[in-house]
């Protein structure tokens, strides 16, 4: 890389660290937090906040919010998002005997909103979720990424590990299932090249598994 692709490749994964601030900050907010609304308000800051972050800096906003065009079919969509619920359903058993064997790693669970909270959730909180977290880790981090990785498996994985680690709070058998679902997304994206439909993968996969914690309680 010559100095200017050296200083702009810095400069991407400096703004990624600065939209990672208000995302692991609304996290360590939330663990103090007992009651439902007020945890799910703090974490929709943080995410808005890490996007409006990004949207802010004319460079990120080139890189994290681009549209780009659809490489692949409607129905391989449906393959791929199938694919990655069955992959994450039957991931379920091994996250939960994992976490169960490190109880103390568990640092806080997730809510569990009643009535309008609830259908507001589903609908418009797991929809920026997934949102957010394909901009910021699946679009944005593998392009900041790109200059000193590649665009190979090291890159996916680096990417995939740090998805991981940002869900460090709900214990080893989540943070592991983070990282394989995320290399499953990551490796949608690269076949579709577009966005939009990995983000619905996510919301998805997200809906499913909120609403199967939902009946089993």
């Amino acid at each position: 890389m010559n100095d200017d692709d050296r200083s702009n490749a810095f400069r991407a994964i400096w703004w990624f660290g600065v939209a990672l601030v208000p995302l692991v900050a609304s996290q360590v907010l939330r663990l103090h937090q007992h009651q439902a609304a007020s945890w799910l308000a703090l974490d929709y800051a943080g995410r808005i906040v890490a996007l409006a972050t990004l949207a802010a800096i004319p460079s990120a906003r080139a890189v994290a919010f681009r549209r780009d065009k659809l490489e692949i079919s409607f129905a391989e969509i449906t393959v791929w998002i199938i694919g990655i619920v069955i992959l994450e359903r039957l991931s379920q058993w091994p996250r939960r005997l994992i976490n169960a064997a490190f109880p103390l790693i568990v640092l806080g669970r997730y809510p569990q909103p009643t009535g309008w909270l609830n259908v507001f959730d589903l609908a418009f909180g797991l929809a920026l979720v997934a949102a957010s977290e394909e901009i910021i880790f699946r679009r944005y981090l593998h392009e900041a990424l790109r200059p000193y990785l590649g665009d190979g498996t090291l890159a996916l994985l680096t990417a995939s590990a740090l998805f991981g680690a940002y869900h460090w709070w709900t214990g080893i058998g989540n943070i592991l299932l983070a990282v394989i679902v995320g290399s499953s997304l990551m490796l949608m994206l690269r076949r579709s090249t577009a966005l939009w439909p990995v983000v619905l993968a996510h919301y998805l996969v997200d809906l499913i598994a909120f609403s199967s914690f939902v009946r089993s309680t």
